[in-house]
């Protein structure tokens, strides 16, 4: 069944980036078929972005194109999604490490900010926007070690990884645990501890993909065979 779309993006001269982040909110779900000519109305523009902008969400494995036939979001594949896991904790626990061998009280501020921000809205509903933040968080770590073509590379290959965190999101606490969880990372770093910065950014990475089999099992139909 093709996705309906009467509510015009905001994005609307970016139809990769506005359909990348619909598809990772499961705005658009796994397994959506995606119909060109209603996403060319949606965001006013002709056929050719469009085609471009599938075929990079093609290149992330966002999309399967079938030519002359149809388009769909992609399922979920859960040994790509721990493969991205493995890349990300290794990389940002030794962020962490970093970032608490030289604390830089600047930086701990902004954290603190951030976090702060996420609090104040954890209990609102308002999980795009926490999800935003929780980006910003952890691209803020990156930017401030100095790996922002890494963040790139990360990003692109989490994007399994990605769409378990937004199903796991509304259940439960899960948003007062991430508030939680990054008050002790920052603590971590702000304490000058690497060992315990690395133990809380792994602690933190782990959350959704521990879960990954009771998620594939409570939405077999979002997740690939």
């Amino acid at each position: 069944m093709a996705i309906p779309t009467d509510a015009r993006d905001e994005n609307l001269d970016e139809p990769y980036g506005s359909l990348r982040r619909r598809i990772l909110a499961l705005e658009l779900p796994p397994g959506a078929q995606l119909s060109r000519s209603a996403l060319q109305a949606h965001y006013g523009v002709s056929s050719t972005p469009i085609r471009d902008a599938l075929l990079r969400l093609r290149e992330e494995g966002l999309v399967e194109i079938y030519p002359q036939s149809r388009t769909i979001v992609s399922r979920i594949d859960l040994s790509l999604a721990r493969e991205a896991h493995f890349l990300r904790s290794a990389v940002e626990r030794n962020i962490a490490r970093e970032l608490a061998s030289d604390p830089q009280p600047p930086l701990i501020r902004k954290l603190r900010r951030i976090v702060a921000l996420q609090e104040q809205i954890s209990g609102s509903g308002e999980l795009d926007v926490f999800s935003s933040l929780d980006q910003t968080f952890h691209e803020t770590l990156f930017s401030a070690a100095g790996y922002m073509r890494t963040f790139a590379v990360v990003r692109r290959e989490s994007v399994h990884v990605d769409r378990l965190r937004a199903l796991h999101l509304p259940m439960g606490d899960k948003v007062e645990r991430i508030v939680a969880e990054h008050g002790c990372i920052v603590d971590a770093l702000e304490a000058g501890d690497p060992e315990r910065a690395d133990e809380a950014m792994a602690f933190h990475l782990s959350q959704s993909i521990a879960i990954a089999s009771q998620l594939s099992q409570d939405w077999p139909g979002y997740f690939a065979a």
